[in-house]
C-alpha cells in the first residue's frame, strides 16, 4: 500500500505533489499555531493563579480578626476583587468594588479554585480566577480576581496576532512547498538532460546529479554503455551475417531454382534439393544462434543458468558423444582428471565449449592422431586442456582465431562456420574465466580453459 501511494505521488501530476507538500507544511504550521496558543493560555492562567494565591495568603496574614457582617468595603490588594470568608453558616465578604453582584456567590462553593472560571457555572470558562485557602480554625477563605480586562485582553491580542501569523504560515507553506517540489525535481531534470545528451552521443554527466543521484547515475551509466555495446555488437553481427550469409543463401536459391526448372518425373532429384535446402537453412540458423549468443556474451547480457557442475563428468559426457566421430577420423581420445573438482556454471553452455574444442581437436588432428583431455587444479582454478598432434596454428593466425567468422588457411578445407572459438571465448569469459592456446605448426595445439573454483561447493563426500 505504501509503495503504491509513493508511486502515485512521485510519478503523478506535479499538482498532486504540490498539494501534498503544502498540506504537510500546513499541518506542522497549524500544530505549532495551536500548541503556541495553548502554551500562552496556560502560562497566563498559571501566572494569574499564583499571583492571586500569593495576594490572598498575604491578606489573610495581615488580617487575623474579622467581624461577621454581610458586606464590608475594605482595602484589598489590587490583585484581588473580593475575599470571601466562610465558617459554618457564617460568611464574610470583603470587596473593593462599588458594584458587585453578591448573588453570584450564593451557590458558589468556598472551596472552588481555578483559572478563568464562571462564578455561576464553575465548570465553564469565565472571567474569574478563584483561589481557596483552608483556615486554621475551620472554614475557608476564597479570593477572586476578574481577568476580563487583563488576561483575557492580553490573550485576545495574542489570538489576533496569531491569526495573522497563521495566515502568513499558509502563504509561507505554499511557497515552501513550491520550493521543495522544485528542489526535489531538480536532480531529475538534470538526469533527464544528461540522458538526452547521452542519446546524442555524449557521455553521461554523473557529477551534475550530486550525491543523491550518484548511485542511480552509476547504474544508468552501466546500462547505457552495456546497451551501446550490445547495439554495436548487434550491428557488427548483422554486418558479418549479411556478408557471410550470401554464400549459403545464394546456394539455397540456386538449389531451389534448379529443382523448379527440372522436368524429371522421378522424385529423387527433388528430395535431394529439399535435403540440401534443409541443410543450408540449418547452417544459417545455427550461425545466427551462435552469433547472437556471442554478441550477448561480449555485451555482458548473456543469461547463465548457474548450477553445481562436476567438470570431469561434464567433459566425459562430451567425450562419449564424440567417440564415434573420433573413430571415423582414426583419432584416439584420452580423458583423465580429478573427479572432485566442481564449479558453478551453466552446464549447457559449458558443454558446448567442450564440444567445440574437442570437435576442433579431432577435426584438425593427423590421421591416427591422439587427443588428450585433462581436468586438473591450477592455482585455484579448474584447468580443462584439449591437446592434439594435428596441423597446428601459425603465429600470424594464432591471435586472430578468436575473431568472429575467421577461418585460417589450413582450416578452410574442413566444414565450419568460423564461430566456434569466438563462442568458446565469449562463454568462458562470461563465467569469469579465460582461455589460452599454444600451438606449433605440424606438431599440434593445446587449448587451456581456466574457470574459477567454487570452494564452498563440495561433492557428496565433502571433498573440494
Amino acid at each position: 500500500m505504501f509503495f503504491e501511494w509513493s508511486k502515485r505521488i512521485w510519478f503523478g501530476p506535479r499538482a498532486l505533489r504540490l498539494f501534498l507538500f503544502t498540506a504537510i507544511f500546513l499541518f506542522f504550521s497549524g500544530s505549532l499555531y495551536f500548541l503556541g496558543l495553548a502554551i500562552t493560555k496556560k502560562q497566563l492562567q498559571q501566572w494569574t493563579f499564583v499571583e492571586t494565591e500569593s495576594a490572598l495568603a498575604a491578606y489573610l496574614k495581615l488580617n487575623n480578626h474579622f467581624r461577621t457582617v454581610p458586606i464590608i468595603h475594605g482595602h484589598l490588594p489590587v490583585v484581588l476583587d473580593f475575599v470571601r470568608i466562610v465558617k459554618g453558616d457564617e460568611q464574610l465578604l470583603i470587596t473593593g468594588a462599588e458594584q458587585f453582584d453578591v448573588s453570584r456567590l450564593v451557590d458558589l462553593s468556598p472551596h472552588t479554585t481555578g483559572s478563568w472560571v464562571d462564578l455561576l457555572e464553575p465548570g465553564k470558562e469565565g472571567d474569574w480566577t478563584l483561589v481557596s485557602i483552608a483556615l486554621e480554625g475551620g472554614g475557608a477563605a476564597q479570593g477572586g480576581r476578574n481577568v476580563a480586562q487583563t488576561d483575557h485582553a492580553v490573550y485576545g491580542v495574542v489570538l489576533t496576532a496569531a491569526k495573522w501569523v497563521l495566515l502568513c504560515a499558509v502563504l509561507f507553506s505554499f511557497l515552501l512547498a513550491v520550493g521543495g517540489v522544485y528542489l526535489l525535481e531538480l536532480p531529475l531534470r538534470k538526469l533527464e538532460q544528461s540522458l538526452t545528451a547521452a542519446r546524442g552521443g555524449d557521455c553521461l554527466k554523473g557529477g551534475e546529479g550530486g550525491v543523491l543521484l550518484a548511485p542511480l547515475l552509476h547504474i544508468l551509466e552501466q546500462l547505457f554503455y552495456q546497451n551501446r555495446s550490445l547495439i554495436h555488437e548487434m550491428q557488427s553481427s548483422l554486418d558479418n551475417v549479411a556478408h557471410d550469409l550470401r554464400t549459403p543463401m545464394t546456394r539455397l536459391r540456386a538449389i531451389a531454382e534448379y529443382a523448379l526448372q527440372s522436368d524429371v518425373d522421378s522424385p529423387e532429384p527433388y528430395r535431394e534439393a529439399l535435403s540440401d535446402c534443409l541443410e543450408e537453412s540449418e547452417r544459417v540458423v545455427s550461425m545466427l544462434g551462435v552469433m547472437m549468443s556471442v554478441a550477448e556474451a561480449e555485451a555482458g547480457t548473456m543469461r547463465l543458468e548457474l548450477q553445481r557442475v562436476n567438470v570431469l563428468d561434464a567433459v566425459n559426457d562430451v567425450v562419449a558423444l564424440y567417440q564415434y566421430v573420433a573413430e571415423e577420423a582414426g583419432v584416439t581420445i584420452d580423458c583423465e582428471g580429478d573427479e572432485t573438482l566442481f564449479i558453478e556454471g551453466d552446464a549447457t553452455r559449458l558443454s558446448q565449449v567442450w564440444a567445440n574444442l574437442l570437435d576442433n581437436a579431432i577435426k584438425y588432428s593427423k590421421e591416427s592422431g591422439k587427443v588428450r583431455v585433462s581436468v586438473v587444479l591450477k592455482v585455484g582454478n579448474v584447468c580443462v586442456s584439449f591437446a592434439d598432434n594435428g596441423i597446428g596454428i601459425s603465429e600470424t593466425e594464432i591471435d586472430r582465431i578468436w575473431e568472429r567468422l575467421y577461418r585460417g588457411d589450413r582450416s578452410r578445407t574442413k566444414q565450419g562456420l568460423g564461430l566456434g572459438l569466438n563462442y568458446v571465448k565469449a562463454v568462458v569469459e562470461a563465467h569469469h574465466g579465460r582461455v589460452v592456446v599454444e600451438s606449433t605448426i605440424l606438431e599440434g595445439s593445446q587449448f587451456d580453459v581456466y574457470l574459477p573454483l567454487k570452494r564452498e561447493i563440495t561433492d557428496q563426500r565433502g571433498v573440494v
